[in-house]
Order: C-alpha cells, then sequence, then structure tokens
C-alpha cells in the first residue's frame, strides 16, 4: 500500500458478481471443475520480501536465500514510478511500459535468472489501483492512460456499508484512482504483467487489490494462469475493514492475512495470552499469506502505520510462530530475516517439515496445552518436530514436563543451538527426559526466545 496513507481498520468467496448467489452444491461443483481443469502452483515455503531492494543487491544474495530455506523472493514494484527516494514512491506508478527505479529491465532479468539458478521463485509487486499524484501529472495524463480513464476525486468511507468507494475513490485522498473498467487500463496493465512474464517472473503480489473489483483481479490472475500454465503462485493485499472481508476476493487467489495479524498482535503483546493461539482467529484458508508484520505495519515508516506493535521483538517472536505453523504462507520482512537468528532457523524448521511431509511424515500443527503460561507457547508438528516460544522477559525452567497426550516421541534436535531433547516412555507416560544433557529433564527456554526441534534418529541422543 502507498506510504500507508489509508487507515484501515482489520476486523462470501466471490471471485465473479454471480458467485454471491450460487447454491453450496452449484459451488462444491464449481470448485471441483476448476480444480480438475486449471494446475495449481505450488505453494510456497516461506516469501523473503526484498523490502526496498534493488534488483541487484537481491541478486547478490538470492542463493543465500535458498540456503536458508526460502523458496520465493518478492521484489520492489517494477514500473517507472515517482522518482522521489522514498519507498512509497515506488507504490506511486506512472509509466507501466517502462521497468526503472530500483533497476533497469536487464537488471531484474539478470535477477531472475539467477534466483532460477538457485531454485528460488520470483514474486513482483504491481500496483494497478492507482497512479502517482505530481505536479507534472495535475492533468492525469500519463503515457498509454489518459485522463478519461480515471473516476473524479472522492474521498473513500470504510464503514458505510457498501464498497463502492473504496472501489471508485481515490487512495487517501490523493491517489489517482484508476476507472478498471477502461480498455486503455485494462491493456497498460495486461502488458505489464506479460513483460514481467517474459522475463522469467513466477508471480505476483497485487497491492491494494481490494480497491479494485474482484472480477478484475480474477482477469488477471486468469491471464497469469494462462500465460504460465498454472505455475505461477499470487496473492492479493487485502486488509479487512468494515465493507472489506478477505472473503470478498480469497476466491480469486490467496489473500493476506491481517486478521491473524491482529491475533498475533494482541497475544504477543505486553499483557496478551499467547494461549488464545490455541484455536487463533485467522483467515479460513490454508494459503493465506501470514506475517508478523509487514512494511504497512512499521510506524518508523509511516505514521499511518496499520496497528503497529510498540515492541519490536513482539513482532519478531510473532514471526517465529508464523513460520512455525502447517497453515499459511509465511512472509518474512529482509529486516526481520536479518535481525534474529530464530526467524532465520524457522524459515529452516519450515522448509523442513514441507520435506518431512513430502516424505509422508506426519505434521499437522497443534498447540499443546501441557504449560498453562500465558507467555508460553508449545506447538507440535505431529511427531516431527516442536516449537517452543517464551515471550516474557524471564527465563522459564521446569524440572518435569509430561507430555503423554502429544504426538511427541524419541530423539530431537534444536535447530539454532544443535541440542538434544529425549521424550521417552516412563511408567505409562511420556517425559522430558533429556533438556541438553541427560543430567535434567523438563525444559529451559530464556526469555524473549523461540526454539525449534526437528525429529532425529533416536541414535543422535545416544550419542551426544
Amino acid at each position: 500500500m502507498a506510504r500507508g496513507i489509508s487507515r484501515r481498520v482489520p476486523g462470501n468467496t466471490s471471485r465473479y458478481p454471480f458467485s454471491r448467489v450460487i447454491t453450496p452444491m452449484l459451488a462444491t461443483l464449481v470448485c471441483l471443475v476448476l480444480a480438475t481443469t486449471a494446475p495449481a502452483a505450488e505453494q510456497p515455503v516461506a516469501i523473503f520480501h526484498a523490502f526496498d531492494q534493488s534488483f541487484t543487491d537481491v541478486k547478490a544474495f538470492v542463493c543465500d536465500l535458498a540456503d536458508q530455506g526460502y523458496s520465493h523472493v518478492q521484489v520492489t514494484p517494477a514500473q517507472k514510478s515517482n522518482p522521489s527516494p522514498e519507498w512509497w514512491a515506488r507504490y506511486q506508478p506512472v509509466d507501466y511500459a517502462v521497468i526503472e527505479g530500483k533497476g533497469s529491465e536487464a537488471d531484474l532479468r539478470s535477477l531472475v535468472a539467477r534466483a532460477h539458478e538457485c531454485g528460488v521463485k520470483v514474486l513482483a509487486d504491481v500496483v494497478f489501483n492507482h497512479m502517482a499524484n505530481l505536479p507534472e501529472f495535475a492533468s492525469l495524463d500519463f503515457p498509454g492512460i489518459d485522463h478519461t480513464n480515471f473516476h473524479s476525486r472522492c474521498p473513500i468511507s470504510y464503514t458505510d456499508g457498501n464498497r463502492t468507494t473504496e472501489i471508485r475513490c481515490w487512495l487517501g485522498g490523493e491517489l489517482p484512482d484508476l476507472d478498471q473498467t477502461r480498455p486503455a487500463v485494462q491493456a497498460a496493465h495486461r502488458a505489464h504483467l506479460e513483460r514481467l512474464m517474459a522475463l522469467g517472473i513466477d508471480g505476483f503480489r497485487f497491492d491494494a487489490a481490494k480497491h479494485i473489483p474482484a472480477e478484475v483481479v480474477g482477469q488477471y490472475v486468469d491471464l497469469i494462469d494462462q500465460r504460465s500454465g498454472g505455475k505461477a503462485w499470487n496473492y492479493l493485499e487485502v486488509i479487512e475493514d468494515g465493507d472489506t472481508k478477505a472473503t470478498d476476493y480469497n476466491g480469486v487467489a490467496a489473500v493476506t492475512d491481517f486478521v491473524l495479524y491482529t491475533s498475533l498482535k494482541n497475544a504477543f503483546s505486553f499483557g496478551g495470552d499467547l494461549r488464545s493461539l490455541r484455536v487463533p482467529i485467522a483467515v479460513d484458508d490454508p494459503r493465506s499469506v501470514t506475517f508478523g508484520r509487514t512494511h504497512d505495519n512499521i510506524r518508523e515508516l509511516s505514521a499511518q502505520a496499520i496497528n503497529p506493535y510498540d515492541d519490536r521483538t513482539d513482532a519478531l517472536l510473532a514471526t517465529t510462530y508464523v513460520l512455525a505453523r502447517e497453515q499459511g504462507t509465511p512472509l518474512v520482512l529482509n529486516w526481520d530475516n536479518h535481525d534474529s537468528p530464530a526467524v532465520r532457523e524457522g524459515v529452516k524448521f519450515r522448509q523442513i517439515m514441507r520435506q518431512r511431509a513430502a516424505a509422508g511424515g506426519e505434521v499437522r500443527e497443534n498447540v499443546l496445552a501441557v504449560v498453562d503460561k500465558p507467555t508460553i507457547l508449545i506447538m507440535e508438528r505431529g511427531g516431527e518436530g516442536f516449537y517452543l516460544v517464551n515471550k516474557a522477559a524471564e527465563k522459564l525452567d521446569l524440572p518435569v514436563l509430561d507430555l503423554t497426550l502429544t504426538s511427541l516421541e524419541g530423539c530431537y534436535r534444536e535447530l539454532r543451538n544443535d541440542f538434544n531433547v529425549a521424550i521417552e516412555r516412563r511408567d505409562g507416560k511420556k517425559f522430558v527426559t533429556r533438556w541438553g544433557t541427560w543430567s535434567r529433564g523438563g525444559l529451559e527456554v530464556q526469555g524473549r526466545d523461540a526454539l525449534y526441534f526437528i525429529r532425529e534418529p533416536w541414535s543422535q541422543c545416544q550419542m551426544r
């Protein structure tokens, strides 16, 4: 979203308008037909958001992302935009026919080629809702899109009971809103998508998608599917408000899960209760893009940041939780990946869990109730691994931990600190009998920290 200028409050799956009246039986039939005719792109393991980074810089480290476990990297919007060096200027298009800003077309082609050599796919951010607000374009005559292709200026209401202003009015009252029904607008957008796909782009993020009619976004996704043979992976920025729900758009593609974000912010912030995440409130879609924070939630980037954390460490811990889950498609901000070893290990943990699932392992997520504290969360991933987070400032030290009613048993290795944990049966129950050494059981975790454990052969616990 450009500049965070739109204040949105998080709060019928419909790809096209007629779907609002489809009967449940017909809806099921339609889903079955689509499932058999349109191949689904592989869901990312994790997406690295190369926020405000140049194509050349991303090329230099993209193979390191593959080693960390990332399957996708998301690059900054590629079209020619507002020339300001500020990050939000990339979200104010000037000319969709020109790739310019964080690198040239040649730079982007070179990045994509290098990423593909390393097995990383590249997602492009596209900004189709609006254009730039610049004095030289005050007449709203842009290259390929003249003033006849814009809606009249008007303010957006997010609580008036309909989505008319969301679709027709200027974002933040200042960014010119494109009329998505106009042939010139659609032609410019389709050409931009095709240019990026010709460079090898593997999928797209649609910025401010909730301000574009779902059927129009659906037409663009159809084009992408046709050109890619169904192999491209796409998602839409949809921030819920009083008039818009994620389900208005997740029939088109995966959507950003700002519902889960609010749940995480409440749980991980000071005074919050991690036990609320035993059944988290989230968008009911396993594809949804999940995150501890994005560039829209950072107060330092925008005075109108959306529901930002007061403490950045809370956001980092929330990101570790997102990476531990089976559900969702984690999006990790470049800053957070750089600053938090726990986040980096979370990406590797997620990759390993995906690999083990593909090999037939049981990796279903389940938040355990074995420690009844508001600051502690333990999540098992079937019997293949588990995750532990302590959001309190103080270390937690439990001499005994009963895991009888869990799927966990055997030897597990913690990825970042490389120590072993043994879970064994004793007198008909299961306990942690080794935590690092055989001299202690239970668990120990430092304050403000998260740990990831993967199952290893039992011989590994006997060796160390």
